[in-house]
């Protein structure tokens, strides 16, 4: 697996997150009051929409990280071929 496979899992990994955070946010509420005691179902899951959050951020922020291309790897060669450098066939037999 390269960085591109993963950036792209990462993206649909935010993505599938967002999502579910939106379906889940405008739930319905409902109360039912019997003797002596209240039930709410359905109440708005604050604590699980902000953990989505931030999971779909970091993994927007790890998949940005993984296309940057940083110049730590790159190697630059600066030599300039000459044609009789070219030319020459590199052996381990002394030349005489």
């Amino acid at each position: 697996m390269n960085k591109r496979v993963l950036a792209i899992l990462l993206f649909i990994a935010a993505l599938a997150a967002l999502a579910y955070a939106i379906y889940r946010s405008p739930s319905e509420t409902i109360t039912v009051v019997e003797v002596g005691k209240e039930v709410i179902y359905g109440s708005p899951q604050h604590g699980l929409n902000t953990g989505l959050g931030i999971f779909a951020g970091l993994c927007v922020l790890g998949a940005v990280l993984l296309l940057i291309e940083d110049g730590r790897n790159l190697v630059h060669d600066q030599r300039v071929v000459t044609k009789r450098a070219a030319d020459r066939v590199a052996t381990n037999y002394p030349s005489s």
